[in-house]
C-alpha cells in the first residue's frame, strides 16, 4: 500500500468510493489539496482518502484541524489502510506546527464508543481520549410543543446572502460550542435537505438551528445556539420545534443531535426538551 498526495484526477475514483468525501474536496473551501491523501493499492487503485479541514476557534493562538478518513469496503475490517491515512495526516499537522510557531495545532476525530479497534488504532498513532460527545435523538411521531418568544424577535429561514451568512457566522461564533466557518456553511447549503432556521432581533441573528436528512428516517437538528442576551426566554426550544414540524412534513421519524458531554445546561435543555440518550461518540485528539 502507498500513501501520495491527492491529483484533481482522482476525483472520479473518489466519487466511487465515497461521493461526500469527493463533494468535500471538490466544493468545501475549507478542504486545500494539499491537505488531502490517498492510499493506493498495488495496482494503483484507491483504497481510502483522508483529508483535514479547519475549524473555527476562539482562541487566535490554536489552529484545530478536523480529519476525516474513507477507506474502501474491501479495506475496512481490517484498519491498515486507516492507519496509513492516519500516518500520513499526522504528519502533515506536525509541518503545520512547525511552520506556525506560537500557535497551538491540534487535530481531532471520532469514533464511536463501541468501535474499540478503531479508537484503539487512534491511540497508537498518538490520539488521546478528550472527551465523550452524547448523540441523543428526538421521536417525532409526538406531537409538538410550542413555545412564546419575546415580541421582538422573529424566527424564519436564513436566506443564504453574503451579509446574513455573516451575521450568521458571528452570533455562532459568540456561543464558543462549536462555531462554523462560511465555507462550512456554503458548502452545506448545496445539500437540498439543508435548511437553517434563524432567529432574529432587530435585523441581527441571535439564534439558530440547522436540519438536514440522514437516512430515510432520521434527520439532524445541529448547530443550535441563542447567543447569551438572549437565553432563557424559550428561543431555543422554539427553534427546535420549529425544525421539528419541519423534519415531520418530511416524514422523518427521528431526529438527532450530538452535544459536547461537558455542556451541563445544553444537555438539561435538550434532555427536558424530550431528547434521549441514542449512543455516544469519543472525541479523540492529536497534539
Amino acid at each position: 500500500m502507498l500513501l501520495r498526495n491527492y491529483d484533481v484526477s482522482d476525483l472520479s475514483a473518489i466519487e466511487a468510493l465515497n461521493m461526500y468525501c469527493a463533494l468535500s474536496i471538490r466544493f468545501h473551501r475549507d478542504v486545500r489539496p494539499e491537505n488531502v491523501l490517498c492510499a493506493v493499492d498495488e495496482k494503483g487503485e484507491i483504497a481510502g482518502v483522508g483529508y483535514l479541514k479547519p475549524n473555527e476557534t476562539q482562541a487566535e493562538s490554536e489552529c484545530l484541524f478536523e480529519l476525516s478518513t474513507f477507506v474502501d469496503d474491501a479495506y475496512a475490517r481490517d484498519l491498515a489502510v486507516e492507519g496509513i491515512l492516519l500516518d500520513g495526516l499526522t504528519h502533515r499537522i506536525d509541518e503545520i506546527g512547525n511552520t506556525t510557531p506560537g500557535k497551538r495545532v491540534r487535530l481531532r476525530s471520532f469514533c464511536e464508543s463501541d468501535d474499540i479497534g478503531r479508537i484503539q488504532l487512534f491511540m497508537e498513532k498518538g490520539f488521546h481520549l478528550h472527551s465523550v460527545i452524547p448523540v441523543l435523538r428526538y421521536d417525532l411521531q409526538k406531537e409538538t410543543t410550542h413555545y412564546r418568544i419575546p415580541d421582538d424577535v422573529k424566527i424564519r429561514e436564513l436566506s443564504f446572502t453574503n451579509d446574513e451568512v455573516a451575521k450568521y457566522v458571528n452570533a455562532d461564533r459568540m456561543t464558543g460550542e462549536n462555531p462554523q466557518s462560511k465555507a462550512e456553511i456554503w458548502f452545506k447549503s448545496g445539500d437540498p435537505s439543508f435548511k437553517c432556521f434563524i432567529a432574529t432581533c432587530d435585523s441581527e441573528v441571535v439564534g439558530a438551528i440547522s436540519v438536514w436528512d440522514i437516512t430515510d428516517e432520521r434527520a439532524a437538528t445541529e448547530n443550535i445556539f441563542v447567543i447569551e442576551p438572549y437565553r432563557r426566554k424559550g428561543i431555543a426550544r422554539e427553534l427546535m420545534a420549529t425544525a421539528f414540524d419541519e423534519l415531520r412534513r418530511r416524514g422523518k421519524k427521528t431526529a438527532t443531535l450530538s452535544v459536547r458531554g461537558t455542556n451541563v445546561p445544553a444537555l438539561r435543555l435538550y434532555l427536558s426538551s424530550g431528547y434521549s440518550l441514542y449512543y455516544n461518540l469519543i472525541e479523540l485528539v492529536y497534539e
